[in-house]
């Protein structure tokens, strides 16, 4: 049986309104303005006031509720686990098809209609997938931007306090900032690395791994900076006819 998520009500999402809410890596995106529901009193979008000023409207399903905290997560990360979803379930199915033929449950004109579909809506998902990989590719390349910048600060700022051109209580105010600044890129940034690795192994011939459950990393106690280790799935291959 599929693991449901059931949407946020009403209920449990309006003694947020006015509050801050943050995306999953602990930043603070910006307040609760505002607050749509549908008559089954379920969330199906949230105002939002960010930094600038600037007001923006996300979808009900980026947002959940983690403690005290609401959370927001980012577009990347609310499709690729759609992705993973839609895949598993169709590679799960075919897989079943197959069984079924070769033992003979079902007849051979059912069979390859059943599987035509199943196809389809694989090669529909190609297209996803290609999209969601640039989407990652670009988030990718912004974060080590900003791991860039943040690390040449931190070094800056060092020099400038150990010459006393800082002193000691700007000097610390400003390194935990950075510091945590690292960690949180650090750990957008390897959770982007793994998805991105495990949709890259789903090659334009269908080719099938086992899908890992996307989940909010924990941030590292230390910033040092280090490239993310791929995960390493099995592979499972699952030949699908082109149409």
């Amino acid at each position: 049986m599929e693991n449901m998520i059931m949407p946020i009500t009403l209920e449990e999402i309006r003694r947020f309104l006015g509050r801050s809410l943050q995306d999953p890596y602990g930043r603070t995106f910006g307040k609760v303005v505002g607050i749509s529901a549908n008559l089954k009193d379920e969330i199906t979008g949230v105002g939002i006031e960010v930094g600038n000023g600037e007001f923006v409207q996300c979808p009900g399903d980026r947002v959940k509720i983690s403690a005290d905290t609401l959370v927001l997560a980012p577009t990347w990360k609310v499709e690729a686990e759609e992705f993973r979803k839609e895949f598993d379930v169709v590679t799960r199915r075919l897989r079943a098809l197959d069984e079924l033929f070769s033992v003979g449950d079902i007849q051979k004109d059912v069979y390859e209609d059943m599987r035509k579909q199943h196809e389809d809506a694989i090669n529909e998902l190609k297209s996803k997938r290609k999209s969601i990989l640039d989407t990652l590719s670009q988030r990718s390349n912004t974060l080590n931007t900003q791991l860039r910048q943040l690390q040449t600060h931190l070094a800056g700022n060092k020099m400038f306090h150990a010459s006393g051109e800082f002193d000691d209580q700007s000097y610390k105010a400003v390194s935990d900032a950075i510091d945590t600044g690292l960690v949180r890129a650090m750990a957008e940034r390897k959770e982007v690395d793994s998805i991105f690795g495990y949709l890259s192994k789903l090659d334009s011939s269908s080719s099938a791994v086992p899908a890992p459950a996307i989940q909010i990393p924990v941030a590292p106690s230390t910033p040092a900076p280090a490239a993310p280790n791929q995960p390493k799935d099995q592979v499972m291959v699952l030949h699908v006819r082109e149409t």
